[in-house]
């Protein structure tokens, strides 16, 4: 060898799942793929993670709406009533969907 250097690279091993970082807690195996909210995270965990943050934020929605269509003096207001109800419904069918989205990242 005439006085070159053999640079090797050490394989770096990927990252594991950040999931235990999270407040749901617990501990995965996997290899972290996606990057979310400063957390490496699987794909599993980061789906799941993103589908109960919908289902909250929903929830929030649907409780608001509720709160307004309470409210004696907005009643008087048919078209509001009618929009606010509308509003509710497409929030209910999200929330739906939401669920079913973390059903199918739990599996």
């Amino acid at each position: 060898m005439s006085g070159r250097r053999i640079l090797t690279q050490h394989a770096r091993s990927q990252p594991a799942c950040e999931f235990d970082h999270t407040l749901k807690g617990g501990y995965c195996e996997k290899k972290g793929k996606v990057r979310l909210d400063g957390l490496l995270l699987c794909e599993r965990h980061a789906h799941q993670l993103v589908a109960q943050e919908k289902i909250g934020l929903l929830q929030g929605i649907i409780s608001c709406l509720e709160l307004c269509l309470s409210n004696l003096a907005l009643r008087r207001d048919t078209n509001l009533v009618r929009l606010l109800r509308t509003e509710r419904a497409g929030a209910a069918r999200e929330l739906e969907l939401a669920y079913q989205e973390l059903r199918q990242a739990a599996m």
